[in-house]
């Protein structure tokens, strides 16, 4: 089989290996460990693992060839074990300036600030850093390009938060301490005026730092890792007077058995785009909403708990006629679902003069794309098969609400207030 492939064919299977299945066929035999060397001339990721870090210690020259092959090509570096601290010192002499993208998992046994910086020298240009470290983000600030930064660390105090805010140019920051008393006074990121998206826990979200981070000039997202305790949030949002500022949420795995939770969202007067994933938000709820929020563009419902009836769904669109697109791919819709439907969206339309776009990927309605059609047919209505993609900040599969403001600069000029 070897010999009914040309070799551009084996290049292009193995750069799918792992690093580690890469160093293991090149002990095979000779043809592929000039396969696997080809490969690494144009490999743009890899992960150097405790298991590659293990034959890099035991054979110098497979790092070195390694190095040489894929550094000028690298992209994206993931690095993660103990070893690091000992090999890293033969790196410098490689020029990375291709990699952007850094995920550093270091527990280093010395000094983390040496690594941190040495780090920084290998790695001049990374503008993306996720690095996981015991040492309280010491020397992080070492780094001059970094415009997105994960940090999971112990202790953050001040001086340190100081020094990150101040001397890096951060686009976003996910900051994630190992236990939640463990970081200090955030206010300071008011140092930080680059600053536009923010990733955090909720319980070390403090008034003082949403203040400072509304206060930013360009900031304009913020994702809480949460599940019950983003009543206090909205209510910070509120005694802040930033609710005009609101322009989107999202919500996630959230519990909705607070009473007034429905009263703070109908609060936004501004919010153009509400999103709920997998939540248990009941239709009475989901009706005060849309017929509060006059300026609601974009409502996506997505795999809620109670199912749909079709009276209950047609009756929210029919109270909020600023809607253009809303989407219930993924729900249990009642079993009459569409034959109700086509009773109903004549009356619903009556009112309306602009088009909607509804989306029903993956729901009853996907199952006979022609009936769903014939039945749902209105030249306002347009229905869509497709799955909506819906982006956040959120890379954990936890509970989140995601919040997008007007930046502190527009709402400024213009006061926030709904056009």
């Amino acid at each position: 089989m070897v010999d009914q492939l040309h070799d551009d064919d084996w290049i292009n299977i193995v750069r799918y290996l792992t690093l580690r299945d890469q160093l293991s066929l090149m002990c095979t035999c000779q043809y592929f460990e000039n396969i696997v060397k080809k490969s690494w001339q144009c490999t743009a990721m890899a992960e150097v693992d405790a298991d590659v870090l293990q034959v890099f210690k035991k054979k110098p020259q497979r790092m070195h060839c390694f190095l040489q092959l894929a550094s000028k090509s690298l992209k994206k570096l993931i690095l993660r074990g103990a070893e690091l601290e000992l090999l890293l010192p033969s790196w410098k002499i490689y020029d990375f300036q291709q990699l952007h993208s850094l995920d550093c998992h270091v527990w280093c046994v010395h000094s983390f600030d040496q690594t941190t910086l040495l780090l920084a020298q290998i790695f001049p240009n990374v503008t993306e850093l996720n690095i996981k470290d015991m040492s309280g983000g010491h020397g992080i600030w070492n780094f001059k390009r970094v415009q997105e930064l994960t940090l999971n660390s112990t202790s953050l105090n001040a001086p340190v938060l100081d020094r990150i805010f101040a001397k890096m140019p951060l686009r976003r920051l996910s900051l994630f301490p190992f236990f939640s008393s463990q970081l200090d006074d955030l206010s300071l990121v008011h140092r930080c005026t680059t600053l536009k998206e923010f990733v955090i826990h909720d319980f070390n979200l403090k008034f003082d730092m949403l203040r400072s981070l509304l206060n930013l000039p360009n900031f304009y997202r913020l994702t809480l890792y949460t599940r019950e305790y983003y009543e206090n949030y909205m209510r910070n949002l509120r005694a802040l007077e930033q609710e005009y500022r609101v322009t989107s949420l999202i919500f996630r795995a959230c519990f909705w058995f607070f009473p007034n939770v429905s009263s703070y969202i109908v609060r936004f007067k501004n919010l153009r785009r509400l999103v709920m994933l997998d939540d248990d938000i009941d239709n009475c709820q989901l009706m005060l909403i849309c017929s509060q929020l006059k300026h609601l563009e974009s409502l996506h419902l997505m795999q809620i708990s109670e199912s749909f009836s079709a009276s209950d769904f047609w009756n929210m669109v029919d109270a909020c006629n600023s809607l253009k697109e809303v989407s219930i791919s993924f729900n249990d819709l009642e079993p009459n679902f569409l034959e109700e439907s086509k009773k109903l969206i004549d009356g619903v339309f009556v009112s309306r003069n602009s088009p909607l776009t509804l989306h029903v990927y993956n729901t009853i309605l996907d199952l006979d794309v022609q009936e769903t059609l014939d039945a749902l047919q209105h030249p306002l209505l347009e229905i869509s098969f497709d799955e909506v993609l819906i982006e956040t900040l959120a890379t954990a599969p936890d509970a989140f609400i995601e919040t997008e403001f007007v930046p502190n600069e527009l709402y400024s000029t213009h006061k926030g207030a709904p056009n």
